[in-house]
């Protein structure tokens, strides 16, 4: 019995948008997270239903790096869209296709669209099943901050809310956008980003424990 780490996702209220631009958005999102995480990947991610993506990562660490990949790219895209995301780890019983995620089956596959497409259920944008259900639940419990953190971003502020996460310097950051280190260091404080990068890291660090 082989268990591998099963990702998928989809756009949610993806009917509210252009279905054009949105396919186009969504598929160059995907594809930039194959071509940053290639060494992370055993089967690529791959857009499905037109709303929907499927892929296999090589652990759990590299199924996560995909995930914040998603989000924090995501966030710089017109259209903005949030997409829901599900992680297995199960069994999937054909070859890994190392070309595309199609022509793929097993019950951890079958887990991974049962628990996407069951919605109400449970409404959580982020949920994990890996056969650890301590860890199941603090992963859950992590990503709701996640995703409560990033709620109170806006669209006009995406680009300096990533300079952030990715810089702690307020200085640096500031002579990107033309503001002083007391600017910066306001709106850091106000957008909660040192708590979004310390809940980052906790989540990265469990992962690679597993």
């Amino acid at each position: 019995m082989v268990l591998r780490y099963i990702l998928m996702g989809d756009i949610i209220k993806s009917r509210e948008y252009d279905a054009t631009q949105l396919r186009r958005k969504f598929l160059r999102l995907v594809s930039s997270c194959n071509e940053t995480l290639t060494d992370g990947i055993l089967s690529p991610y791959t857009v499905t239903l037109g709303d929907e993506f499927q892929g296999v990562a090589s652990s759990l660490g590299k199924a996560i790096e995909a995930i914040f990949h998603m989000e924090e790219t995501a966030f710089l895209r017109e259209p903005r869209f949030r997409i829901r995301y599900v992680t297995v780890y199960g069994e999937i019983d054909t070859p890994i296709n190392p070309t595309i995620a199609h022509t793929m089956m097993g019950s951890g596959l079958a887990r991974a669209r049962e628990m996407l497409t069951n919605r109400e259920r449970n409404p959580r944008r982020f949920r994990f099943h890996l056969g650890d259900a301590y860890l199941d639940n603090q992963l859950n419990r992590l990503f709701s901050v996640i995703d409560g953190l990033s709620e109170r971003w806006r669209a006009e502020d995406a680009r300096l809310i990533l300079d952030m996460l990715h810089n702690t310097n307020n200085r640096d950051v500031g002579a990107i956008h033309a503001k002083n280190r007391s600017q910066i260091w306001k709106r850091r404080n106000y957008l909660l980003i040192e708590e979004y990068r310390a809940v980052k890291e906790t989540i990265v660090e469990m992962a690679q424990q597993k």
